[in-house]
């Protein structure tokens, strides 16, 4: 009976982990990028933020790539020449920043994304910004949601379904071996 029990744990344990894995995660390079992007710019006693939209969807794109060490130390130079910049603009907001302020500002976001070969863009007043792929589609694009989907919303019905039909196999092989048995052994007896 305990044979039978941890076949039967088995069996499910091997059903329970038949689910797929779409992303490739987010490695070491590219966590210290998002964590450096999460860092606030000092801006005359004020902490801006990157929106957490944009951090988002660069962590998604994050997870179709593979960052080395070297590009991520480019981007965080960048990020840290964007983040000193700001705060030596005197001003308490982004909001703040005059035409030229802000397109300085756009040109470290250009040179970050070109680190990874992308490009930056932005509307005339510098807002709608978007980093761009070398095929055209929106990586980060403040105007729409491109958070890229990467299967863990597919449905876990034939999974479950699967599941279910190997424990059934299973609990049916199971009772025809211990009727099998039961009824060898009473033949034994007579």
């Amino acid at each position: 009976m305990k044979k039978l029990i941890s076949l039967i744990a088995v069996i499910l344990i091997v059903c329970v982990s038949f689910t797929a894995v779409y992303a490739a995660g987010i490695n070491s390079s590219e966590a210290s990028v998002l964590g450096n992007m999460r860092t606030p710019a000092n801006m005359k006693g004020n902490s801006v933020y990157v929106p957490s939209s944009y951090i988002n969807q660069a962590e998604s794109y994050f997870n179709t790539i593979d960052m080395t060490s070297a590009q991520a130390g480019k981007i965080n130079s960048i990020i840290g020449q964007a983040r000193s910049f700001l705060a030596g603009t005197g001003k308490s907001s982004i909001k703040e920043l005059n035409a030229s302020e802000r397109k300085t500002l756009m040109n470290y976001a250009s040179a970050a994304a070109g680190v990874l070969n992308l490009s930056a863009a932005a509307g005339s007043d510098t807002k709608n910004i978007k980093i761009i792929s070398g095929n055209g589609s929106a990586v980060v694009d403040d105007s729409t949601n491109v958070i890229k989907k990467t299967g863990a919303e597919q449905s876990a019905l034939p999974y479950i379904g699967v599941s279910v039909l190997a424990c059934l196999l299973t609990l049916s092989a199971a009772g025809v071996l211990i009727s099998g048995k039961k009824s060898f052994a009473y033949e034994e007896e007579k």
